[in-house]
């Protein structure tokens, strides 16, 4: 009885479940939609089925397998081929392609007036793959360009005028004269508020980026630059009184072809009628003219004072006084040979003239050469640095002078050059680290600078090069650039200094001396009741005069470079004899790399003659160890030493130089090496005794004035 009960429920379930399809089918008859062969075969089950008066169940029926049917049946809708001319339209609108302008058409979206009307909603819902942010984009972009389209149509409207003196005012520049500016972006510009030329050019790179989709900061910093570059150029052709370019909307500018075709006595007309108008029209136009911006004036550097010249109460040797006498006349002469003007026979291959600047001078001379730099980026796309030739046929020895200097011949560094490239990029850190070291106020030193970009720099002696090619290119010193090598020599004698704001008595120092600064621009001479200075190649023979304490014998200040010298000690013996206005003697090896470091104090190096005013001695006297003094003095056979081929080399190459030749004394000395074929060292004195050189050697060359 129970299975019988349970089919009869089950039957009566089967029938109320037709019957509610029946009753959707009906309501589904009433709307006018296609009927189908499915409905047909649901309609004939429907009748051949007997209602039930059984309750049926609380379970719920799922009648999407119909719908599901319905769909597959359904005939397709045909899809339209888009417009090609309606595509194309759509693809000036900026970040839309053909993919995209065949998506709108296929939308429903016709022109590019429908499209301007529509909401962002709707259309990002429409269109796949399209966010709200770039359906709002594109509806701007679509009322942008039918804003454009109108003001484009509306007639052009001239104003003549017989007055051709009459106020004009200069036309703006569009965003599409500026170079790289297409139609597209300069929608995006307007749309971004730089609707001008002009407020582009007071805009920030990276503000412009951030508002321009798109748009990197590199090349929004070329649109500006171009844009500022172009704003000049319109001011300067205004303040010239050159003939801007009338435009008129709709339609080209024609004046100069009138003015050809015009003839000249309607110009003449034209004059008298300006003449005749009132004068408040000439107020006018002067005050349309943009004033020059006025720069602030720059505060001079504080000079150093000029240090306290004492009397030692010392005797000095008579030949002393007369060598600073001809100095000074020297220098008044030197002045005057400068300043008269030169004729034939005096003129002179041209020469890089080399100043210290300050700190705010060196930063807006490398300022000015990236600027440089880039607009010949902008212009040619081939930016390239001309720094200065350093090489020997560049090197000009000057009479006047008597320095060795650096010539006008530049070499070009590339960046578009694969040989030079990477010196090209090497050039713009350098520039780089120094504009950071000046903004800072900081000094580093050359080795600081080559651990701050190793991977570039590979090895120092690149970055080296390059420090003195930047320094050249910009016509300064190094110790302009904040950038200083180590220092390695050291001073001792009748001299007082101020280093870095503390008072140093260079008497007492000791054995060892004051070591020499490379913050030569921090140093200060105080006074001093010195009478020479004597500059010497060993730090053994400075041991000797500082255990001595030679400064108390006779009133000197004792300088060694222990070697060839540094520029920090080339520059500090330039300095004493400037400023104390005494001679310098140099005592060297009687040897050929001797006589080669006497020349680097003397004329300066080939490598650094652009700083050779700042730390060349030319009033440097060679007071020993010269080659008669061999015999004359009695150097044993023993501790002479035999020279090389280098040496004798070297020493022909050294009669070569200009200012060698024109020393006779020097030259007869280097030929009388030569012919010996001999060379000693300062320490051979050691020979007689170890006093030797303090009690007999220098006291005589001294008194005797026996120096080059």
């Amino acid at each position: 009885m129970s299975k019988k009960k349970k089919a009869a429920k089950d039957s009566k379930t089967v029938q109320e479940t037709l019957g509610e399809l029946v009753d959707t089918e009906i309501e589904s008859e009433s709307k006018p939609k296609a009927k189908s062969s499915a409905r047909k075969k649901t309609k004939e089950v429907v009748k051949k089925s007997k209602p039930s008066t059984k309750k049926a169940s609380d379970k719920p029926t799922k009648p999407t397998k119909m719908s599901k049917r319905k769909k597959k049946k359904s005939p397709k809708k045909q899809v339209k081929e888009p417009d090609p001319a309606i595509v194309v339209a759509f693809t000036k609108l900026p970040g839309v392609g053909q993919k995209l302008a065949e998506k709108l058409v296929a939308a429903g979206y016709e022109d590019i007036e429908k499209l301007s009307r529509a909401r962002p909603d709707s259309l990002s819902k429409k269109i796949e793959g399209l966010s709200r942010m770039g359906a709002a984009n594109l509806t701007s972009a679509a009322k942008d360009l039918i804003r454009k389209k109108e003001v484009k149509s509306e007639p052009a409207i001239e104003y003549t005028s017989d007055d051709t003196t009459s106020e004009i005012s200069p036309p703006q520049v569009k965003l599409t004269d500026i170079p790289g500016v297409g139609s597209k972006l300069a929608l995006s510009l307007e749309r971004a508020g730089y609707t001008s030329a002009a407020r582009l050019s007071r805009s920030r790179p990276d503000a412009v980026a951030a508002k321009v989709d798109g748009l990197s900061v590199a090349n929004a910093t070329k649109l500006v630059n171009a844009a500022l570059e172009m704003q000049r150029k319109q001011e300067f052709a205004i303040i010239t009184g050159e003939p801007s370019p009338v435009v008129v909307a709709g339609k080209e500018d024609t004046t100069e072809e009138k003015e050809k075709e015009a003839p000249v006595t309607k110009s003449k007309e034209a004059k008298k009628k300006t003449t005749a108008k009132k004068p408040s029209k000439k107020k006018d136009v002067s005050e349309v003219v943009p004033r020059k911006p006025v720069k602030k004036p720059t505060i001079p550097p504080k000079k150093k004072p000029k240090p306290t010249k004492k009397s030692s109460g010392m005797p000095v040797p008579k030949a002393i006084t007369e060598l600073t006498k001809e100095m000074k006349q020297n220098w008044i002469d030197a002045e005057e040979r400068a300043r008269a003007p030169k004729t034939e026979e005096d003129t002179q291959a041209e020469t890089v003239e080399v100043v210290n600047l300050t700190s705010d001078e060196t930063t807006e001379r490398i300022v000015e050469t990236a600027i440089e730099i880039l607009n010949e980026t902008m212009m040619t796309g081939r930016p390239a640095f001309e720094i200065p030739s350093r090489g020997g046929d560049n090197i000009v020895w000057d009479e006047i002078r008597d320095l060795l200097l650096l010539g006008m011949r530049t070499i070009s560094r590339p960046y578009h050059s694969l040989a030079s490239v990477v010196d090209a990029t090497r050039t713009a850190r350098v520039m780089e680290i120094i504009f950071n070291l000046l903004n800072a106020n900081l000094h580093a030193t050359k080795r600081e600078v080559y651990y701050s970009d190793v991977n570039l720099f590979r090895e120092q002696k690149y970055s080296d090069k390059i420090i003195e090619d930047v320094a050249s290119m910009i016509q300064t010193t190094r110790d302009s650039v904040h950038i200083v090598a180590s220092a390695r020599g050291s001073a001792m004698g009748r001299v007082t200094i101020r280093d870095g704001g503390d008072l140093i008595d260079l008497t007492k120092m000791g054995t060892g001396g004051w070591a020499v600064t490379p913050f030569l621009d921090q140093l200060e001479i105080v006074e001093s009741d010195a009478e020479f200075i004597l500059l010497s190649e060993k730090d053994a023979a400075v041991m000797r005069l500082s255990e001595a304490k030679y400064w108390n014998r006779q009133p000197c200040i004792v300088i060694t470079g222990k070697g060839s010298g540094d520029i920090a000690t080339r520059a500090f013996l330039k300095m004493l004899v400037k400023e104390l206005e005494i001679p310098a003697f140099a005592l060297v090896d009687s040897d050929p790399y001797g006589h080669y470091i006497y020349s680097v104090f003397l004329r300066g190096s080939k490598r650094l003659s652009y700083e050779s005013p700042f730390i060349a001695t030319p009033e440097l006297k060679l007071l020993g160890v010269l080659s008669r003094d061999l015999d004359e003095y009695k150097i044993p056979k023993a501790v002479r030493i035999p020279m090389q081929p280098t040496d004798v080399k070297r020493v022909r190459d050294m009669l070569k130089e200009p200012f060698v030749q024109r020393n006779k004394p020097w030259v007869e000395d280097l030929q009388l090496m030569l012919r010996l074929k001999e060379k000693a060292e300062i320490q051979a004195f050691a020979s007689h005794s170890f006093e030797y050189l303090t009690d007999e050697y220098l006291p005589r060359k001294l008194e005797t004035g026996d120096w080059i």
